[in-house]
């Protein structure tokens, strides 16, 4: 896999909505994340008796933009414009702090009980070197897992570019 620096996003199907193993799952990508980006420091996911828990509180809608910051209309001081780009940019409740695609700072993930899967949007940058073996500890789980570059549903979801890398092969360890 070649870095490049250009790219925005990687989206992901984990086909499983086990709490576990999401958890496992975005535990070693967090991890992965804290080892290529220490501005994030170590992440710790939080583990929830339920998949929906799991779920970004925002529904995975872009959270902000920071171009009001310089809007000459709003009058409001500089500080107070900075402080609520601030509070949207890392969100109350968030488990997973990495761009997530157009500035956005948290992964976002959404979780479909009912065909049995969660999405994963998350930085490219943030996860591409593979430092941790974040890949190969999520193939030992055994789950299907589609990615952007090879399902096309999920290109609909991403929020930018998704450039071509592909993290996972197509067979199970």
């Amino acid at each position: 896999m070649d870095l490049n620096p250009n790219c925005s996003e990687a989206v992901f199907r984990f086909h499983t909505v086990d709490p576990e193993k999401m958890h496992y799952i975005l535990q070693a990508i967090a991890d992965e994340v804290s080892a290529n980006n220490s501005f994030w420091g170590k992440q710790v996911i939080p583990k929830y008796k339920t998949a929906k828990e799991y779920e970004t509180p925002y529904g995975g809608k872009p959270s902000y933009a920071w171009d009001f910051l310089f809007d000459e209309n709003d009058k409001r001081p500089w500080r107070e414009k900075y402080e609520e780009a601030r509070k949207k940019s890392y969100p109350e409740g968030s488990i997973l702090y990495a761009c997530a695609g157009l500035g956005d700072n948290e992964a976002v993930i959404r979780v479909n009980e009912e065909e049995g899967y969660f999405t994963l949007n998350i930085g490219n940058n943030d996860i591409v070197e593979n430092k941790t073996g974040w890949i190969e500890k999520i193939k030992k789980l055994g789950i299907k897992v589609d990615e952007a570059e090879r399902d096309e549903s999920l290109k609909k979801i991403a929020r930018d570019c998704t450039c071509g890398i592909i993290y996972f092969s197509d067979e199970v360890d």
